[in-house]
């Protein structure tokens, strides 16, 4: 069953949201997992599109968007970013920028809820929150 976590920045702006997005990718990139990051339309996948490509000073971490690639096809990028549809082929990890539940989580073995502290993105999580309680996920909450 998938496993959800929840991450509670303590900002308030999609900015921070994303840069704690780059944290998680990082880390699930270390573990060799692919992942797969749901945003909420075109400005959120452009700013985490340009955001893994200068967030770190060392490095930058390899991937496509649903911008400028058909997410449908085949790939070899370890993480796409898209709005519409999850990337046809496996992807392990799901990181969810958007404030809808996306309903294919479930082909996930692990979700990350990304909130802040804005009233918006906080009602919306503690709803998708619920939500998952209610259909028994196991749920791990992380206030950074």
């Amino acid at each position: 069953m998938t496993k959800i976590n929840f991450y509670a920045g303590k900002s308030n702006t999609l900015r921070g949201r994303i840069l704690l997005a780059c944290r998680i990718v990082q880390k699930a990139r270390e573990h060799k997992l692919q992942v797969h990051i749901h945003t909420d339309g075109y400005n959120t996948t452009k700013q985490m599109d340009e955001m893994l490509w200068i967030w770190n000073d060392t490095s930058f971490i390899p991937h496509i968007s649903d911008i400028t690639t058909d997410l449908a096809g085949t790939f070899e990028e370890p993480v796409s970013i898209g709005s519409t549809y999850p990337p046809m082929t496996h992807f392990d990890y799901l990181i969810n920028l958007s404030n809808q539940t996306p309903g294919f989580f479930s082909r996930y073995q692990t979700v990350a809820e990304i909130i802040d502290q804005s009233e918006t993105i906080l009602t919306a999580g503690r709803e998708r929150y619920s939500f998952y309680k209610n259909k028994g996920y196991t749920l791990n909450y992380y206030q950074l």
